[in-house]
């Protein structure tokens, strides 16, 4: 059974490896290769933005090896046989259960510790290509937009960019056009991708939208320009929460908890002053005969705007990438529950069918995975059931339905 189920689970990571790893990689590669990449080192950015992709590979993959070898096994009689023989369900399902285990510590692992370290290690490397290459996002004849400047440039060498031109597009009543014939780059901040152009002959104009005119207002033999391209570069991996460890995470989350408490306090202590607003308009009202309803209406309206607890973005994002983790995790287990009921059902094509409806459990996991993530900013209690509602879901629907089957027979 180990081995059907190894063999199985190998097919299904391959597939669902390549949906989540190819088109970002091919992107990555698209970029790295026009600048002269050694492959060597092309390979090594590859293999350092794997595992952001491997801990939703695993899980899914272990649902569709469960379903593919329950299903051709079903198909071909052969489960039949084994309890004909005596041998139990839970012996028949021992080894895949043994195995679901070992694949939610491995996704725990890559992360827990792979993912944090591989993303430290990929902009290392990237920041080291930046410098020894810091014409690495401006190709020849191209186009780039930093923010509100438009770069337009012509033949680039090495590091001297030809025919300069760079339009302010921030929004105002003239647009600042800089140009010149060319320029050198470098590198100004290689932890913030900031690029540092030193001019030759450039000039300063003023275009007026209006009447279309243009005025040269400075002109100057050399010129230093700040560009900050850190919204360029192709990054797969980044310093979000996401990939963090439990432990940088759980860090956060204590240093969030003051403010979130500081928040809350005020949130108590204004609603409590609306409250004394409106216990003093009334009682005004009854003791004076007269009419405090535009006062009272205003205190209930902002009793009622502060009627949920306030949310601090950043705590719940913490919590909600720390319960991710171990839900991600214990996703191998509970998505193997789903497999299960396969063996008391009587299926055509076990493995194919089998395969197929793994893929549509593994969409539907995704999407309220996804869907839990959009709402924990719409909630003032903690995230953590709100993450862990997939695999809740699955497990108890998957139960579920062996009890109904189980019954059925």
């Amino acid at each position: 059974m180990s081995k059907e189920f190894l063999l199985n689970f190998l097919v299904s990571f391959t597939f669902f490896f390549l949906i989540f790893f190819v088109n970002s990689i091919l992107l990555l590669v698209q970029k790295i290769m026009l600048k002269n990449i050694t492959f060597a080192t092309m390979m090594v950015m590859v293999m350092l933005s794997m595992p952001q992709f491997l801990i939703y590979t695993i899980p899914f993959a272990t649902l569709s090896g469960t379903s593919m070898v329950l299903g051709d096994l079903n198909s071909s009689n052969e489960l039949l046989a084994f309890r004909s023989s005596g041998v139990s369900l839970s012996r028949i399902f021992r080894p895949i259960i043994f195995w679901a285990l070992i694949f939610s510590l491995a996704t725990y692992f890559v992360s827990d510790f792979l993912l944090p370290w591989s993303n430290v290690i990929y902009r290392q490397r990237l920041t080291e290509l930046m410098v020894d290459l810091p014409t690495f996002e401006i190709e020849s004849n191209s186009i780039n937009t930093i923010g509100d400047i438009v770069l337009s440039n012509g033949m680039v060498e090495d590091e001297v960019i030809h025919d300069i031109l760079m339009i302010d597009m921030a929004k105002n009543d003239k647009n600042k056009t800089i140009a010149a014939e060319e320029g050198k780059v470098g590198m100004a901040d290689v932890s913030s991708f900031l690029y540092r152009i030193e001019l030759d002959n450039p000039e300063i104009l003023i275009t007026d939208p209006n009447d279309s005119s243009t005025n040269l207002i400075s002109k100057s033999s050399k010129a230093v320009l700040y560009l900050d391209f850190s919204n360029q570069v192709p990054v797969l991996t980044s310093t979000s929460p996401a990939n963090l460890s439990s432990k940088e995470l759980s860090s956060s989350i204590k240093e969030r908890k003051a403010v979130e408490d500081e928040q809350r306090r005020i949130w108590r202590e204004n609603r409590e002053g609306y409250m004394l607003d409106i216990a003093s308009a009334v009682k005004d009202e009854l003791k004076y005969e007269k009419s405090f309803s535009e006062e009272i209406s205003s205190a209930l309206n902002l009793l009622d705007m502060t009627s949920s607890r306030p949310v601090d973005f950043y705590s719940q994002y913490y919590k909600a990438e720390l319960a991710k983790k171990s839900a991600l995790a214990l996703a191998c287990l509970c998505l193997t529950f789903v497999a299960l009921p396969f063996s008391l059902l009587k299926l055509k094509y076990g493995r194919l069918t089998g395969f197929a409806i793994s893929l549509l459990v593994a969409v539907a996991y995704w999407y309220i995975l996804f869907f839990s993530q959009l709402k924990i900013f719409d909630i003032s209690f903690s995230p953590y059931i709100l993450i862990y509602s997939a695999d809740i879901i699955v497990l108890i629907l998957s139960l579920f339905f062996m009890f109904l089957l189980r019954k059925a027979r």
